[in-house]
């Protein structure tokens, strides 16, 4: 599935805020590329595709993590570059 959030309206929008980051799964602490990502449809998975409004990806979500509240920057997607 390959979402591009930049067609979204905002009534659309998953309710968690992410940040991305590209690693492996369990490295939470990986460089992140991109703050405040919201999902088009639902939140994001492991094995899900997505393309950054930035127009990168296709990206891989390898793991995935929950703050204590949505919006925390403890919601942290772990992406890895897909066909790469």
């Amino acid at each position: 599935m390959r979402w591009n959030i930049g067609r979204a309206d905002t009534g659309d929008m998953g309710r968690v805020v992410w940040s991305v980051r590209r690693g492996e799964s369990g490295q939470f602490d990986a460089p992140e590329i991109m703050a405040g990502f919201r999902s088009v449809d639902h939140e994001p998975r492991p094995g899900d595709l997505l393309v950054l409004p930035d127009g990168s990806g296709p990206w891989r979500v390898v793991d995935r993590t929950f703050g204590e509240q949505t919006d925390l920057s403890g919601n942290v997607l772990l992406v890895e570059l897909f066909g790469a």
